[in-house]
């Protein structure tokens, strides 16, 4: 049986500007490998982007064992006033032993420069009626349990591991239970056949399959500096930093997974704008930093018979390009999870709608996004859907008296009109003080 790990469900505490906020995927053990798209919609400054943070943070988490540290507290991720962001993270995960739900839960705090992790647990229980949560690995400040044996009752050497892995972690700003030492001493002596697969499905399935793509990259490449490169191929997953004033020099083995990556991608390209192509223009081969072989190269847009810099592009143009090879990897890939603040920046909204229409009905992985054009109402299911509100303490919530053949888009206007739904949508505003604001401000001197 091929390995599927599914994102189920996801909660968020005391993160940016959310107090408490929960959402659903539409994933289960019956659709696995069928695309499970899910859009967020919302007033600025209302939550959407405290998403995009919260898979940042787990992806950061997960790649403790390459020495990710979690971000820095100049960054204002956690909510004023509070002392411990806390995310759950829900998964479903279908592999050689079976069927499984699988829980993650971690609290970070502020340190004196980064955040780092007080608590952290992981639990999971067979898709069996009457199955509980078995605990695998707990961790509150020094109290640490691992499959239900508290750190003080290990023998020495044991007790030594765990605590300097404890310590690292606090100290590196890095995930206590993804801990390399940890799980090399530790979790796969203490760890059954069946639970040991589990925990290398997130480490290693999942955290491989995972992208996320945050507004600061695109910010980088609307000021044509870096064109983060997003590459989903084979063995082969991360982002490319292409700097978009200056030739790259890359590795062989590398610049040739990126040639094949280049010629996936111009097979979507050609269909979505048509006449466009993408191609490496390889100038010399040349040593690289560290005395290997490397390819100096620069991306070109072709159009006919026109080569110009692929910078001379559009905003709009760029950003598909940027996430098409992730794109292209949630239309075939169930494993895949993809998230993209502000997936609607600069690309045509029609444009826009029919490739989620065609990523939501034929797809098979899973894509989250931040939106805000409504086109995308109009084509997606609303049970693909969240809406962020104003209470900061219930941030999500789906549309309720939508029925099937509804348009969505009506009714969030409506409800950002009118109201009628469970929490408010819109803090209101007036075309009269907007008109006398500005007004007053072009008098001031």
């Amino acid at each position: 049986m091929d390995t599927i790990v599914r994102v189920k469900e996801v909660e968020i505490i005391n993160l940016k500007n959310v107090k408490k906020g929960r959402f659903l995927t539409n994933t289960s053990f019956e659709q696995m490998k069928k695309a499970d798209i899910v859009g967020f919609y919302g007033q600025n400054g209302s939550g959407k982007t405290a998403v995009v943070e919260a898979f940042s943070l787990l992806e950061t988490l997960l790649f403790s064992q390459g020495g990710a540290e979690l971000p820095e507290i100049s960054e204002n991720l956690l909510y004023s006033g509070e002392k411990m962001i806390q995310l759950t993270f829900h998964f479903l995960i279908q592999n050689e032993y079976g069927e499984f739900f699988v829980q993650y839960y971690v609290g970070l705090s502020e340190g004196e420069k980064r955040l780092y992790v007080v608590e952290e647990e992981l639990s999971y229980r067979e898709n069996e009626k009457k199955k509980r949560y078995k605990n695998l690995i707990s961790k509150k400040k020094n109290d640490i349990t691992i499959r239900n044996k508290k750190v003080t009752n290990m023998n020495e050497d044991e007790r030594v591991v765990v605590l300097v892995a404890n310590k690292m972690a606090t100290g590196n700003s890095t995930s206590f239970i993804f801990n390399e030492e940890l799980q090399d001493e530790i979790v796969v002596k203490h760890f059954g056949e069946e639970e040991w697969r589990l925990f290398e499905n997130l480490v290693h399935e999942f955290r491989r399959d995972l992208h996320v793509i945050k507004n600061t990259q695109y910010g980088l490449l609307i000021a044509n500096i870096v064109m983060p490169f997003s590459v989903h191929f084979e063995n082969k997953r991360g982002q490319i930093p292409y700097e978009m004033h200056d030739m790259m020099i890359m590795p062989v083995p590398l610049f040739e997974t990126l040639e094949q990556v280049v010629s996936q991608t111009n097979i979507v390209l050609e269909t979505i704008i048509p006449g466009l192509q993408v191609k490496i223009n390889r100038i010399s081969s040349q040593k690289t930093d560290d005395g290997s072989e490397g390819i100096r190269f620069e991306f070109l847009s072709k159009r006919g018979d026109t080569e110009l810099p692929l910078r001379s592009e559009s905003e709009g143009i760029l950003k598909i390009i940027s996430v098409l090879s992730t794109l292209v990897a949630v239309y075939n890939n169930p494993n895949a999870c993809v998230v993209i603040d502000e997936m609607d920046a600069g690309i045509f909204e029609y444009l826009l709608g029919e490739l989620l229409q065609v990523l939501s009905r034929n797809g098979k992985g899973q894509l989250f996004f931040t939106s805000h054009n409504l086109r995308i109402l109009e084509v997606l299911p609303v049970q693909d859907l969240w809406f962020t509100t104003l209470n900061e303490s219930e941030r999500y919530i789906q549309l309720k008296g939508v029925k099937k053949l509804s348009n969505a888009r009506d009714i969030y206007l409506r409800a950002v009109q009118l109201g009628g739904q469970q929490e408010p949508l819109y803090a209101e505003t007036n075309l009269f003080d907007i008109k006398t604001s500005f007004r007053k401000a072009g008098a001031y001197r």
